[in-house]
């Protein structure tokens, strides 16, 4: 059941070293963009798992929380591997990087950034440019191949989207949503959208999958009244729906399913799938007693966990196993971090921030706490605390190898 395991010590480990810290050890490559000792993790090793913290570290004395300078602050984003300080590039709209946890991620190694210009969107590569093209998107997701770089991005302008591939085109929509994941099924990149058909109230959602760039239209039940989640897993359409006549959400695998049961005088206002290894997971939000909101985790079609003083900030699926952080809803109360079955309280006053804040490596859950009173944010493992110095908050959590 619950438990508190954490032990606050400030200078650790290496972990707790700012990039600024390191003296000779950390060079300049040009453009402000700094690396040390860490770009040799998993280098002479291609089959070990790395863990890669992102962070934004601004000047000392600045309130991050406000962040009132946005965009014209010294701010840096720091990446360590296994604790260890690799990279630090210059945040702001000079450098065309922003501090927005979900306009970053790591990706076999490497740094990837997106920006928007007042017309342009700009891709980066550890803190060089690769690619931009016009139109102002903030994107969903990335997928790179090789020397490839697929990405979905929504329009800040407004409705739509498009799909792109270092770029260019590949599919683009001036309506419509797509759902929560960007991501692959065996060799294929694949996500699902709807799009409005008819007008006013008498308009309804059709629902696509996209399989390497081709939409093919997807073939759902017609009692269906809703879609809160859809993708491809295991070459099968697999959804989340509520149904004519049917009390609670219903979870849809190819031809099978089942129904998600839910607390008592609750209901379902979002949903998110994930699929590994044929467990599928769902994660959801829920409207309970018409007064409160609350977390719940399904597998397989059954509960998992309830919650309702949290909601869901990250979660991920590995093998058979679950792992979610919860932020608390009450500054006063403990988040929540929630491993396979044991519950474990997130230290009093911080916070996941963004949605890709934790990951499993080498057997170990690593998690990313920021303090909700400006101190040192920390990385939580499996019960243990190491404190990173920056004045700032960790932006993800990536479990990755290096490719080069």
């Amino acid at each position: 059941m619950g438990r508190s395991a954490f032990v606050l010590c400030v200078g650790l480990m290496l972990a707790a070293c700012g990039i600024h810290e390191l003296g000779e050890s950390v060079r300049d490559t040009s453009g402000g963009i700094w690396t040390g000792p860490g770009m040799n993790v998993g280098t002479s090793d291609p089959s070990k798992t790395v863990c890669y913290v992102t962070a934004l570290d601004y000047q000392d004395g600045y309130d991050w929380r406000s962040d009132r300078e946005k965009g014209s602050v010294k701010c840096s984003l720091v990446v360590f591997a296994d604790g260890i300080p690799m990279m630090k590039v210059p945040v702001g709209d000079a450098y065309h990087i922003s501090s927005d946890a979900d306009s970053h991620r790591m990706i076999d190694g490497h740094l990837y950034t997106d920006f928007s210009t007042d017309d342009e969107t700009i891709i980066k590569k550890d803190g060089k440019e690769v690619f931009r093209y016009p139109g102002r998107e903030f994107l969903q997701g990335m997928i790179v191949d090789g020397e490839d770089i697929y990405t979905l991005g929504h329009s800040r302008a407004g409705e739509g989207f498009s799909y792109r591939k270092n770029g260019e085109i590949l599919l683009e929509k001036a309506s419509g949503r797509t759902f929560s994941r960007f991501h692959r099924d065996g060799d294929h990149i694949c996500f699902a959208y709807s799009e409005p058909i008819g007008s006013g109230g008498g308009s309804v959602e059709r629902y696509y999958c996209v399989v390497d760039g081709v939409p093919q239209q997807a073939a759902l039940r017609e009692d269906v009244k809703k879609v809160w989640d859809l993708m491809m897993a295991d070459g099968q359409v697999c959804y989340i729906a509520s149904l004519v006549g049917v009390q609670g959400p219903v979870l849809f695998r190819g031809e099978s399913k089942s129904v998600l049961t839910l607390p008592q005088a609750s209901s379902l206002l979002t949903g998110r799938l994930s699929v590994s290894q044929g467990v599928v997971c769902v994660e959801g939000l829920l409207f309970c007693r018409n007064i409160t909101l609350a977390c719940i985790l399904w597998k397989d079609g059954e509960q998992l966990y309830f919650n309702t003083g949290t909601t869901v900030a990250s979660w991920c699926v590995e093998g058979d196993g679950v792992f979610c952080v919860m932020n608390s809803k009450s500054p006063s109360a403990k988040g929540v971090i929630y491993r396979c079955g044991d519950v474990f309280e997130a230290p009093l006053g911080y916070v996941s921030v963004g949605e890709n804040t934790m990951a499993l490596t080498n057997g170990i859950l690593n998690v990313g706490l920021s303090s909700g009173f400006g101190g040192w944010p920390v990385l939580w493992k499996d019960g243990t605390v190491d404190t990173l110095k920056v004045n700032g908050y960790i932006s993800s959590v990536t479990a990755g190898k290096r490719t080069d």
